[in-house]
């Protein structure tokens, strides 16, 4: 089992998730605010960086290597943690930042100042670094400046916050969702391209609200939100719609790649755990999974199979896996599957 969830975390997270992290943030503006900080403090190194749930993802830099760092050695991930400006004027001299990444590495940077990129709920969701090869002192115009255009970054990312992103989890609206599941079966019926639906609802959640109250089980649908998301592939989407209830898209998914995926999601969600009312929760997810096939009428009807697939799913003892039964046709029943088979159920172990 996971550790305890960190509700401020994954309200953070989440904040960053509604930004459109990762494909969904405009980084050619990110670039512009770059140049501008360089020319002003004759910087050799700046970057604006998201903090994820475990790495450091850079969106925009100059002068350092843009791939991803842990968190774990990041020094942006620590301007986050104190949420407030942080500043190292000789690296040299303060051992216990030795072993992040940019320190001990390329570029070995000597100085450093990083201001945090609020979202617009107060929540730390990214850095604007300035760094040197050399130790050096920071002006106090200096200083002013990179905070005031922290936040000139915080907005060029919350221009890509959309009106029908849910309020709660960041994630597309079921309006959104929808559109998304109807273009996606045009394409695949147009290029017969595989692709799947899969709909996750997190078990029992009635009753947890009545053991533990809304608001709490809010953070538990905030937090599988998060987990979800951060299980995907870029061109997958993950939407919510009702209130423990979500989809995922997944295009050029094949049966087998889907079932992988939603198992994978059912021993994630499984494995995560909460604090709430002095107790420890764990919670479990039923899965119904439909996969495209070109007997389907509409994107409706693909949406309606997914259903009765997470339906199975629940009928089944619910934590399990469940495939949508064949479709129905004139000529008889075609399978949703790669092969015509009943629902299947993938049982925990």
């Amino acid at each position: 089992m996971d550790p305890v969830i960190d509700r401020d975390e994954e309200r953070r997270l989440a904040a960053l998730y509604a930004h459109g992290f990762p494909a969904g943030i405009d980084r050619d503006a990110l670039r512009r605010i770059v140049r501008i900080v360089q020319l002003a403090t004759d910087a050799s190194m700046v970057s604006i960086s998201a903090i994820g749930r475990n790495q450091e993802v850079v969106l925009a830099a100059s002068g350092i290597p843009t791939d991803p760092i842990d968190r774990t050695l990041s020094l942006a991930a620590q301007v986050i943690a104190g949420r407030d400006p942080m500043i190292i004027e000789d690296i040299s001299a303060e051992p216990a930042h030795a072993d992040c990444a940019l320190v001990s590495g390329d570029p070995g940077i000597k100085a450093y100042m990083g201001a945090p990129i609020m979202s617009e709920d107060g929540r730390p969701i990214g850095v604007l670094s300035v760094m040197s090869d050399t130790p050096r002192r920071f002006a106090l115009r200096e200083i002013d400046l990179v905070a005031n255009l922290a936040g000139l970054a915080a907005t060029q990312m919350a221009a890509g916050v959309a009106q029908d992103r849910d309020m709660l989890t960041g994630v597309p609206t079921r309006r959104r969702f929808l559109g998304e599941v109807e273009r996606e079966f045009e394409r695949a019926r147009r290029y017969g391209c595989p692709a799947a639906l899969v709909f996750i609802e997190i078990d029992g959640a009635a009753e947890i609200n009545r053991t533990i109250g809304p608001r709490a089980g809010e953070e538990i649908i905030k937090a599988v939100a998060n987990r979800a998301s951060e299980e995907l592939r870029a061109t997958d989407v993950l939407g919510r719609l009702a209130g423990e209830e979500f989809g995922l898209l997944l295009p050029e998914t094949m049966a087998y790649e889907a079932s992988q995926c939603a198992e994978r999601l059912r021993e994630t969600i499984g494995a995560m755990s909460f604090r709430a009312g002095g107790k420890v929760l764990s919670v479990t997810a039923s899965l119904g999974i439909a996969n495209f096939v070109p007997e389907l009428a509409s994107g409706i009807q693909w949406f309606a199979q997914a259903d009765v697939a997470l339906y199975q799913a629940k009928k089944s003892g619910r934590n399990c896996v469940a495939f949508a039964p064949p479709v129905e046709t004139a000529d008889g029943p075609t399978a949703a599957t790669d092969e015509i088979v009943p629902s299947v159920r993938f049982d925990l172990h």
